[in-house]
């Protein structure tokens, strides 16, 4: 998978391209028989100290969480084949 980086200033606009990564995540999941699900959940940004102004900060907020979600995926399908 290949994922380009453009800043985006504007959570209205990360929105929807969030929404179409992941249902191409969640079709390629699908294909390699993987358990769980892969969801996008939107962080509660207060709790990292970020205002209602979206900034860099959230995008590497938000980046962090799909990696982490992707990583527990990943190793929840290791448990199973183990």
């Amino acid at each position: 998978m290949e994922v380009e980086y453009l800043p985006i200033s504007s959570m209205e606009k990360a929105r929807p391209i969030m929404d179409e990564f992941l249902e191409i995540w969640l079709e390629a999941l699908s294909k390699r028989s993987l358990p769980g699900q892969f969801m996008h959940m939107v962080p509660n940004f207060s709790e990292y100290g970020l205002s209602d102004h979206y900034t860099s900060q959230h995008t590497a907020v938000q980046y962090a969480n799909v990696i982490a979600q992707l990583i527990a995926t990943v190793q929840a399908s290791q448990v199973v084949r183990n």
